[in-house]
């Protein structure tokens, strides 16, 4: 008398088998490696990108990537190129990530938020903006800034946290209040009070503000 399985038996234990082998590897997907959204422009002294546990060098030419945790060193300087054109600019011991990046070539319009967690930076808007912005939101450690055309500066300064709109419009809003800025203003956030009145700034101010972004000349 033969042992064997029945046929129909045999075939029910290869479905079974399959589909468990199916459910299993569906239960643990392969993650698809991060998104390049641009390439580094420039760079001085130190400046690093991290992607879950990994740090990399950053050079000319490097890639961005998405969810890149941008870092930059003492007296260091970091310019990106993003897809859409936006160009991003970090100051000494800043970090910096791109949260969310959609953007379609050759269409405006889009979504993007960065995240400015330490030191001054430039932002100059492209295509995400849009020919009405509103695309774009910039958290700092103060609150969000919503920008409309916009080349943009924020960080530490005089003792407050600062912001500076070289073009374009923004709007500053902290858990204590809101400001709008047209070209030209700025304003300034002090711990524990809302945003100052939009202004112009002490041109002493200005300038010191725009050394934190700015490159050494080349010797």
């Amino acid at each position: 008398m033969s042992s064997a399985h029945p046929k129909g038996l045999t075939m029910k234990y290869c479905v079974l088998a399959c589909t468990a082998a199916a459910l299993a590897g569906a239960a643990s997907p392969v993650l698809a490696a991060p998104n390049t959204i641009g390439a580094v422009e420039k760079v001085q002294a130190e400046a690093s990108a991290t992607q879950d546990t990994t740090t990399r060098p950053l050079a000319a030419t490097a890639p961005v990537l998405f969810k890149d945790k941008l870092r930059t060193g003492p007296g260091a300087r970091l310019e990106a190129k993003l897809d859409d054109g936006t160009v991003l600019t970090l100051g000494e011991k800043g970090r910096m990530t791109v949260d969310e990046f959609v953007y379609k070539p050759g269409y405006l319009g889009g979504a993007m938020s960065v995240k400015v967690a330490q030191g001054a930076f430039l932002f100059v808007g492209g295509k995400i903006e849009g020919p009405t912005g509103g695309n774009v939101v910039i958290e700092t450690p103060v609150g969000t800034l919503g920008v409309r055309g916009t080349t943009v500066w924020g960080g530490r300064i005089d003792g407050g946290y600062g912001v500076l709109v070289l073009d374009g419009e923004v709007e500053v809003r902290t858990k204590r209040g809101a400001v709008l800025l047209k070209k030209g203003q700025g304003t300034m956030v002090y711990d524990g009070k809302a945003p100052a009145q939009a202004g112009a700034w002490p041109e002493d101010r200005t300038n010191r503000a725009v050394q934190t972004i700015s490159f050494a000349k080349a010797q």
